[in-house]
């Protein structure tokens, strides 16, 4: 018993650090994201804010079918078979996608025909930093991991710098060219770094009958999730600038990518958990902990909410320009959705971790066909507010779903979703651990 309990609390020492790394290498990166976004608001307009996000959406709708075999889902799948007969059939699916890719925007409308090429290249060199990034969450390097995510980051921001300031280009390409040079060299970065755990010299063979049927049946199944929680979380982008123009979908997007940051610290608590839950058969223990994970992340995220919702809307007409005068009111009805979101965020690193995703697909679906018929009602009536009062209902819909099921698959019971005195102490130990790392810099 005393063993149990010893292993259990070092389990969540070590937890509670790479919680505390991850949310800081996520919030630097939502910050290098915000300063980009800051940049591109002030030198291009509302107008070319939307078409950034346009490009952005889609070219993330192409890694999405690239991370069927190159996902996230390698985190579970890596510890159960052999890394190569799954990373090199990846890295060839994520060439077919490419290819896939341009011919299919080639022959539909969806975007402006010079930007193909650029979206294309820029979704092909994100899946392969993605497959790479994900061998080292697999291997529990998520430190490496961390600075992988950062890199590009840190290279589109000084690409954008060179753009606007020395190269006078004001439109959406100082975005693609600053992306795309600073995703080819974090690719080399990558591929450097995954080297000592894929040993391709020596294999044997790099493709297996069985081990692609595991690759697509557990990569269509994440990525059916993923693309249903993109749809959720991004569709009403779509319908708002198809139906109302560029214009408020830039106003929209900053506010978005404002609350949005918040969930920072529920994805990365998630992302932690999940290797976590990969390299364990304690089904049990996982859940309980799943619950207190949220509840901490509930707790933060109201925090930071509150801070934000405090912020007058001369702010952002001082940071972004006289055009994003309209950001706080396009984001008020959002506050409640992206607080009650972060529960599905944490919970699904359970069943990521278990390899059961049925849940997750029923709670998404819900989320995705509630936001179809409110963004519909909505949006052509109340434009912006009406996006994101869609967009609350349907995260409402999605985590009471997701937490019906998961309270049936876990029977844990309703009162341990309540607040407790060791809820208490994990906040105040997570908060501790950060503080005295600065103590010691």
């Amino acid at each position: 018993m005393l063993q149990t309990f010893l292993k259990f609390t070092i389990q969540q020492s070590i937890l509670q650090k790479l919680i505390v790394n991850t949310v800081i290498a996520r919030a630097l990166s939502t910050a290098l994201n915000f300063v980009i976004a800051l940049l591109i608001a002030r030198h291009a307009g509302p107008a070319v804010k939307g078409d950034v996000t346009l490009l952005i959406t889609t070219t993330w709708f192409l890694i999405f079918f690239s991370n069927i075999l190159g996902g996230q889902v390698l985190v579970y799948l890596i510890p159960r078979n052999k890394i190569e007969l799954l990373i090199v059939p990846a890295y060839c699916w994520s060439v077919l996608i490419a290819l896939s890719g341009f011919v299919f925007l080639k022959f539909t409308h969806l975007i402006y025909a010079n930007h193909i090429p650029s979206i294309v290249a820029l979704s092909f060199l994100s899946a392969i930093i993605s497959i790479n990034q994900t061998v080292l969450l697999a291997r529990k390097q998520i430190g490496n991991a961390n600075v992988i995510q950062t890199v590009p980051l840190l290279g589109q921001l000084a690409g954008a710098i060179i753009c606007f300031y020395f190269m006078h280009i004001s439109d959406a390409y100082a975005y693609i060219y600053a992306s795309l040079i600073a995703y080819t060299v974090t690719a080399g970065i990558s591929l450097l770094s995954v080297k000592k755990f894929i040993h391709l010299t020596g294999a044997r063979e790099f493709f297996s009958a069985k081990e692609l049927k595991i690759s697509f049946r557990f990569g269509l199944l994440f990525q059916l999730i993923e693309i249903l929680q993109l749809l959720n979380l991004r569709y009403y982008f779509y319908q708002l600038g198809i139906q109302q123009g560029s214009k408020y979908l830039g106003i929209f997007s900053i506010g978005i990518s404002i609350l949005e940051a918040v969930w920072i610290i529920p994805r990365s608590i998630a992302t932690v958990h999940y290797v976590q839950t990969s390299h364990t058969d304690d089904v049990k223990t996982e859940a309980h902990r799943a619950v207190q994970l949220f509840k901490l992340s509930f707790l933060l995220c109201a925090l930071c909410l509150f801070a934000i919702w405090l912020v007058p809307s001369q702010v952002y007409i001082m940071v972004f320009g006289p055009g994003f005068s309209d950001v706080k009111h396009s984001m008020r009805f959002l506050f409640p959705g992206v607080l009650i979101y972060s529960f599905p965020l944490v919970i699904s690193s359970f069943y990521f971790g278990t390899g059961k995703y049925r849940s997750l697909i029923i709670a998404n679906a819900a989320g995705f066909a509630t936001l179809i018929v409110f963004g519909w009602l909505l949006i052509p009536r109340y434009v912006m507010s009406g996006a994101g009062l869609a967009a609350t209902v349907s995260f409402g819909v999605a985590a009471t779903t997701l937490f019906g099921l998961f309270k049936a698959d876990s029977q844990i019971p309703f009162s341990d979703f309540m607040p407790r005195k060791e809820d208490w102490l994990l906040f105040k130990n997570v908060l501790a651990d950060r503080f005295s790392k600065e103590g010691k810099t």
